[in-house]
């Protein structure tokens, strides 16, 4: 954890740098097929977010849900079905998971009450705006792909990774989220300042950022 805080620098909302900038309002949230956050590109898209935070494919992204992000604490992110979290405990584990079996799917629902701990945060230097959760965890573990323009909706849940499972899970399938930020009309006077301090990568530094190492 020490090398990776060494490439990261704590900036202050005083300085706008674009990943952050554009992770505020409303948007869309697409599900790219990544590994490596250096070479993803839009070309790896697999789909996107649906209201109730389920990984869909489907054939319009009419169907994609619509997210919020609060421009003040705990910062947020909820869909007209209610608050995003990990904390449901209503949700699916993932079982399959050697070191992620505690985890409960990610789920936007009423009226559950969302706190700092269900924040999801970008970085400033990244190419795109990757989503990121917990302790500088940029990478989500997907059960299922859906089928390209189907119904099917899967579950999504934080990388794990550990000494017994360095990789995803066997079946799984890594992912990245990426914010799509929708144009809002806004009055004078109505923009939002970044919120907080955040991090930033250091030019040329290209940390793995897939959360810490679980002990076991």
């Amino acid at each position: 954890m020490t090398t990776l805080l060494a490439l990261l620098t704590l900036v202050t909302s005083a300085v706008a740098q674009t990943a952050t900038a554009n992770f505020t309002g409303t948007g869309t949230i697409s599900v790219w097929n990544s590994s490596d956050w250096t070479t993803a590109t839009p070309a790896s898209s697999l789909g996107c977010l649906s209201p109730k935070g389920k990984f869909i494919a489907p054939s319009s992204d009419a169907a994609c849900g619509v997210f919020t992000r609060l421009d003040n604490y705990p910062y947020t992110l909820s869909t007209k079905e209610g608050n995003c979290t990990f904390s449901d405990e209503t949700q699916e584990r993932n079982t399959e998971s050697i070191y992620g079996g505690t985890d409960h799917a990610w789920n936007c629902l009423e009226p559950y009450e969302a706190n700092i701990y269900d924040d999801l945060y970008t970085i400033d230097g990244f190419p795109y705006v990757f989503l990121c959760s917990g302790d500088v965890d940029c990478y989500f573990d997907a059960r299922l792909v859906p089928a390209p323009g189907s119904s099917d909706a899967t579950s999504i849940w934080p990388f794990r990774w550990g000494s017994q499972q360095w990789g995803i899970t066997p079946g799984h399938t890594m992912i990245q989220l990426v914010w799509n930020k929708m144009a809002a009309v806004q009055k004078r006077g109505d923009a939002v300042e970044p919120a907080g301090s955040r991090l930033s990568l250091e030019h040329g530094q290209a940390p793995a950022l897939r959360g810490p190492k679980v002990l076991g």
